[in-house]
Order: structure tokens, then sequence, then C-alpha cells
């Protein structure tokens, strides 16, 4: 840690990062939207695992490339490596290599992840490091408010050339601002106990209070994690709202985890309350899908979803800033890879689950059931987190 925070480095960063984010965020909707009437739902389906899937089976070695490698020797190359597959997609190649471009972009993206979450506590100060993390998390949430309506303009004006190239270049700009900062963090570990690609998942379940944290999110996210594929179902049809609707009450998510984001960047929230957030977060997402199941109109889905953007953004932000608190700076590239991993995992079996359960046992019914689930989770779990809580003076 250092002793004196960089906020200019830390915001010029966070904000190349937020483009990158809203680049990538274009190219998702764009070849989603491109190739659903030639791949199927199938087909849309196993784009979206192409660019999950990398990062639950290569994130030990992208760890252990972000804690062997400084900064500015991994990610420069592996951006380029991500550039080069984005602008691929602008010109027309045939529907199979739209997976393969996705594949490749999301397995360097692992790598890159991984260094950008070890680098940033490289910059900041234990007590700023998660108003650090609330400022990138601001940025990130950002290109997800924006990305839906840029996207929309520009493929209905200009077609599916754009989005790509705009992601492509975002990349080469993220490469410009890290060397033009000279941002790096240099471990260069070389030991053979320091080099073991597994080190990140044995830390993890050897510190108490990061593992119960982990395990908890989650598991939370394999019971919530329906929303994704049943919010569409629940407002279109059960609640009767209109394409735009369903669109609004995206955006509204949004800014909600922008408004969390900033929060954490500008409250000097005291070390010995980040747990308790994390812990009221959590409850409230639980909580607030089992309303938005039970919702009478769409109203009541925007209301409690503005809310539930808040708190995943402080949960993102809290719960990531205690992890790297308790993460010795030797591991941290793989501990961070591993936490994305197993959220990932939580995702894909989530996404996995939740089309048969939908169909099974209607939209409404699987939320409440899934909310009901988080709460008994959170029972379940919740002690040992705070039983395991960091002692303050």
């Amino acid at each position: 840690m250092v002793t004196e925070t960089q906020w200019l480095k830390i915001q010029i960063l966070s904000a190349a990062n937020g483009l990158s984010f809203l680049g990538s965020a274009l190219t998702t909707f764009a070849v989603v939207l491109r190739d659903k009437n030639a791949a199927g739902a199938a087909g849309v389906a196993a784009l979206f695992l192409c660019m999950l899937l990398p990062s639950i089976f290569l994130s030990p070695w992208a760890g252990l490339l972000a804690d062997r490698y400084s900064t500015k020797r991994l990610m420069p190359p592996v951006l380029i490596v991500m550039s080069l597959a984005s602008l691929s997609l602008a010109f027309g190649f045939p529907i199979w290599w739209s997976y393969i471009a996705l594949l490749i972009s999301a397995s360097a993206n692992t790598a890159v992840n991984a260094s950008f979450n070890a680098l940033l506590p490289s910059l900041t100060t234990k007590a700023d490091l998660t108003r650090a993390n609330g400022l990138q998390t601001t940025f990130s949430a950002m290109g997800s408010l924006i990305a839906p309506a840029v996207g929309g303009i520009l493929v209905s004006t200009t077609g599916y050339f754009w989005p790509f190239i705009i992601d492509s270049v975002s990349f080469l700009g993220l490469i410009g601002v890290i060397l033009f900062l000279n941002v790096d963090r240099t471990i260069g570990i070389t030991s053979d106990e320091g080099l073991k690609v597994l080190a990140g998942v044995r830390f993890i379940f050897k510190d108490k209070l990061v593992r119960s944290i982990v395990i908890l999110v989650t598991v939370l996210i394999v019971s919530l994690g329906v929303i994704q594929v049943g919010e569409v179902f629940l407002i279109i049809d059960e609640l009767q709202g209109t394409p735009l609707i369903y669109g609004l009450v995206g955006a509204i998510f949004a800014s909600g985890a922008v408004i969390g984001g900033v929060f954490a960047t500008f409250a000097k929230v005291p070390a010995k309350f980040h747990l308790w957030i994390v812990s009221v977060a959590i409850l409230y997402v639980a909580t607030a899908v089992i309303i938005i199941g039970n919702a009478h109109h769409w109203w009541v889905v925007m209301v409690f979803g503005f809310l539930g953007g808040v708190s995943m953004s402080l949960l993102n932000t809290f719960g990531t800033g205690l992890i790297q608190h308790r993460t010795p700076d030797e591991v941290r590239g793989r501990v961070m890879a591993t936490v994305s991993a197993l959220i990932t995992v939580g995702t894909v079996t989530s996404t996995g689950l939740a089309g048969g359960l939908i169909a099974g046992f209607g939209v409404r019914n699987v939320f409440v059931g899934a909310g009901i689930l988080g709460l008994i989770i959170i029972i379940s779990l919740g002690p040992s987190v705070i039983k395991n809580r960091p002692k303050y003076d």
C-alpha cells in the first residue's frame, strides 16, 4: 500500500476502464442483435457462454499472470488481442467467427481484469481503497447505463460496424492511459511456492472472512440470478409493459448502481461499518426479489429495481474492498481472479436453471422462490460472516 492515494491517476484510469466497459457492452448489444435470427435462442445462449466460460476455466492462470508480470508488461499485449478480436467482428465474417472472436476476447479479458483489480490497491491507501473501488464501479455502471441507448442509435442509423470499432479503439485507449500515467504493479514472483496456480483458491478457503463472503455471494447469485432471465417475461407478459418500459427498468437499475458507486466514492464510511453495509445490501436484494415477484405494476419493479441497483453497487464496492484488504499483495491477482470465477459460476448456473424453472413454475413463483431461498442462505451463512468480521479499534 502507498502512503498517499493517487486520486488523479485513479480517476483517469477508472474513466478509461469505464469507456472500455462501454465498448464491450456495445459489442455484446450489437453481436446479439445482429446474429439472433441466424443463431436462434440456443445460438444466442452460446454467445453469452463464450463471454462467461473463460472467466471460470482460465482464472487461475490469469491470476498467476497478473501476479507474475507487471501491469505494463501484461495488459498492453493482452488488450491488443482484445482490440483485434472486436475489430474482426466489424467485417461481416460468417456467424461462426462471432463465437471464436468473443471467446478470444473473453479469454484475454480474464487476465486484464485480474491485473486491473490487483493494480488498484497499489495506487491507494488502505483507508481509501473502498472509495477507489466505488469510483471504478461508478464508471462501469455508467457504461452499462449508456451502452443500450448508444448501441440502439448506432445500429439504427449506421448498422453494426461502428459498435465494434468503438470497442476496438477503447482497448487501445486504455493502453495509452496505462502508459501515459505510468501506473504499474511489479511483483515478479519467482519462487516455486509463489508461482502456484491455485494459491488464490487456497487463500480464499483459508481466510474465514473471505471464504464466508465469497460463498455467501456466490450461492446468493445462483438463487437470485433468475432475475436477468425472467425480468423480460415479468415486465412484458405479466405486467403488460412495452419494450420501452422494459428498457427503462434496466436503465433505472443501472442509474441506481451509478448512485451507489458515487456514494461509496465520496462518503468516508468508517471501516467498521463496511461489513454491515455488505450484509444489509445482501438482505435487501433477497427481499426485493420477493417484492418484485408480487408486483402489481411495473412501477414497483422500477422503484425496487433502482434500490436494488444501489444495493448491488454497494455490495460490489464494499465487498471487493474487504477482500482486497485481507489479501496479501503477492497473491492478489489470483485471489481476485478466483473470486470473479466463482461469481461467474453462480451466474452461469442460475442462467442455465432459470429458463426451465420459469417455463415449469411461472416467472412470479420463481422470483418469490428465489428470494425466499436467498433469505434462507443469508440466515444460514450470515452469522459466519459476522463472526469472522475484522476487529477495528
